[in-house]
């Protein structure tokens, strides 16, 4: 087969077994359980350990996206670009949207519950002819923009931290200090080198630190909401709340209808990411199950604890002029808007309200702490996955797993690097810096589109697994992927009137170069590779072997040669040493077969089950 590796190297995890095949030999491998099963007959052995819960799952998605952390960074932007008109109705809008993609996805991960999700997808789903080239394109702007994404909640991180800082020494009004551009980026490479270590904990601990993450998020909102409500002195008007427009005040804009379509995305974009938990489907239990339950929860989860934050943020807004002034203590601007309302709130009942914003725009940060730990280790499990199909430069290196504990160490060192070059565009231009964060979103929902398309335009190639849509999927994943391909396309207006360069949205033009990079690096180098998601073993096709998998397996130099472990195979004696009925005592070392030389003897594999018997190497053994 095309797909297949060089050898199948069994890991002393999987457990060893013989089967006895018309007079001969076959190595085989007894399956675990249903989810190893699974993998199996998707072609991979297993490598990570299933050690999560189906909870923790959906709390690593959950804790991914960071309603609090975002919410506060990005309500400026909501309420610039049509207000509370935009954050309300616009937020409604996206939610629908982003569930008709979940729903679409989940029957996806449902059939193929493997790592690499976007680009193995896509393979799965098209032609054979098609499937290398679309499978890797696909993978390799996703991966861009996981850099991407873990690059924006870092920095976003940073900049509520130079906001704390800010109040902390006066405030903008009373000459508190600022962080420059330079120092910002700095703390943004601390912050990253802190999530290095954290990310690269067993899968045990990653679920409890996702699980604390999850609870984190809903308990700070709560604390938020209930404190926010019983502070605030007045509350703006149900009219105000649900029909008041702001008109993209400074960006030169003219058309209503324009501001509230780039108002959008900035709603979209706190809801990217409900996939996530598809990067350790591996490593959960009743994977085929409790990955598209941790998709759609974490978008209704999500977008209802952020639409009660964004109701209630809304509604206690003190003096709406400061939301976006710049005279104010959190130093104006967009981005330190959610800290404005809060330190305004504070202020008009205590009548100081430095205190309270920096308590809660801290629980901003510690919001963004929990969900870029999820960032960090789902980047690195995706550049992991590619590399394990030679898809990605260096890909014998970044596969490296950590001996005890089973982590992507090599693709955990390149996430942070990369993700942390992606950074430093904001030391020249925010500008540019914006168009990085962009592609973060662009390039998530690119592949949604292309996904949701594939598999309704080759609908006879899709085999549901136990969770389906039936007949309402078309209709469903349909307007999903219409949704993703409008979001995607709304990234890319420019914001800001006239345009100029230096304010054009230069989204595009990083997607441009993303895909022109990957064109090169696709016709010199990654063709010749990759060939599409590759297969590492192969399931007994007897009816005797049903729940066994084997090596893949040919004649020897051809294809992919089965493994033996080495203490079976005794080059000076020539013959097996069989112990009990069941198999091998243990589960030694392996190496493929064709890599044993003996200058007397040579083992003959025939068909497709394994070795045959040959009179002069099994002699003894008979």
């Amino acid at each position: 087969m095309e797909d297949q590796l060089p050898h199948a190297v069994v890991g002393s995890d999987m457990e060893m077994g013989v089967s006895s095949t018309n007079g001969g030999m076959s190595t085989t491998m007894a399956v675990r359980d249903a989810d190893e099963k699974r993998l199996n007959e998707l072609g991979y052995k297993q490598e990570y350990r299933r050690l999560m819960t189906p909870f923790q799952q959906w709390a690593y998605t959950f804790s991914y996206t960071a309603p609090l952390g975002f919410i506060t960074g990005y309500y400026g932007f909501m309420y610039s670009y049509g207000g509370p008109v935009t954050i309300i109705w616009g937020y409604i809008a996206t939610t629908f949207g982003t569930l008709c993609m979940a729903f679409g996805m989940s029957e996806i991960i449902s059939a193929f519950p493997t790592l690499g999700s976007v680009y193995y997808w896509v393979a799965q789903l098209v032609p054979k002819k098609h499937k290398a080239w679309l499978s890797w394109f696909v993978g390799w702007v996703y991966l861009f923009g996981s850099f991407c994404g873990t690059a924006l909640n870092e920095y976003l991180l940073a900049q509520l931290l130079a906001t704390c800082i800010l109040l902390g020494t006066g405030g903008a009004q009373a000459n508190g200090y600022t962080l420059t551009a330079a120092q910002i980026c700095g703390v943004t490479a601390a912050l990253f080198i802190l999530h290095f270590f954290v990310s690269i904990v067993n899968t045990r601990w990653l679920g409890l630190l996702s699980t604390i993450g999850a609870w984190f998020q809903i308990i700070s909102i709560v604390v938020i909401c209930i404190t926010m409500l019983a502070i605030s002195p007045k509350y703006q008007s149900a009219k105000f709340v649900f029909t008041h427009f702001v008109k993209a005040p400074g960006n030169g804009i003219s058309s209503g209808l324009l501001v509230v379509l780039l108002g959008l995305p900035y709603a979209q974009s706190i809801l990217t990411g409900f996939e996530v938990g598809s990067h350790v489907v591996e490593e959960v239990k009743t994977a085929a199950m409790a990955g598209p339950r941790a998709m759609i929860r974490s978008v209704y989860v999500t977008a209802s604890t952020e639409f009660v934050l964004l109701l209630v943020l809304t509604f206690c807004i003190q003096n709406p002029d400061n939301v976006l002034g710049v005279t104010t203590m959190t130093g104006g601007g967009d981005a330190s808007a959610g800290s404005q309302i809060f330190y305004d709130a504070f202020h008009a009942k205590f009548g100081h309200g430095s205190g309270g914003a920096i308590t809660f725009t801290l629980f901003a940060c510690i919001s963004l702490f929990f969900g870029n730990i999820t960032n960090v280790t789902l980047t690195a499990r995706m550049a992991y996955a590619m590399a394990r199909d030679a898809a990605l430069p260096c890909h014998y290196w970044l596969v490296t797993l950590t001996p005890k504990d089973r982590i992507p160490i090599n693709a955990t060192i390149v996430t942070v690097i990369g993700s942390f070059i992606c950074t430093l565009p904001s030391l020249g231009s925010n500008v540019a810096f914006t168009a990085i964060t962009a592609m973060s979103t662009i390039t998530a929902y690119g592949p949604y589109f292309v996904i949701l398309a594939c598999r309704h335009i080759f609908d006879n190639r899709f085999k549901p697994g136990p969770f389906s849509l039936g007949k309402w999927g078309i209709w469903i994943g349909g307007w999903g992927a219409l949704w993703g391909a409008v979001m995607s396309i709304l990234f890319c207006i420019p914001p800001v009137y006239p345009v100029t360069g230096s304010t054009f949205n230069y989204a595009s033009v990083s997607m441009s170069g993303a895909i022109l990079v990957g064109v090169i690096y696709w016709f010199t180098t990654a063709r010749y590779n990759y060939k599409g998601p590759k297969r590492t073993i192969e399931l007994a096709t007897d009816s005797d072997d049903n729940d066994l998998v084997k090596p893949n397996s040919n004649k020897i130099g051809i294809g992919s040669p089965p493994t033996l472990p080495v203490s079976q195979i005794l080059k000076g004696e020539n013959h097996l040493d069989l112990k009990g009925s069941n198999g091998f005592s243990s589960s030694p070392p392996t190496l493929p077969v064709s890599q044993i030389q003996n200058v007397e003897n040579h083992l003959d594999l025939k068909g497709s089950h394994g070795i045959a018997s040959n009179e002069k190497i099994f002699s003894e053994a008979r």
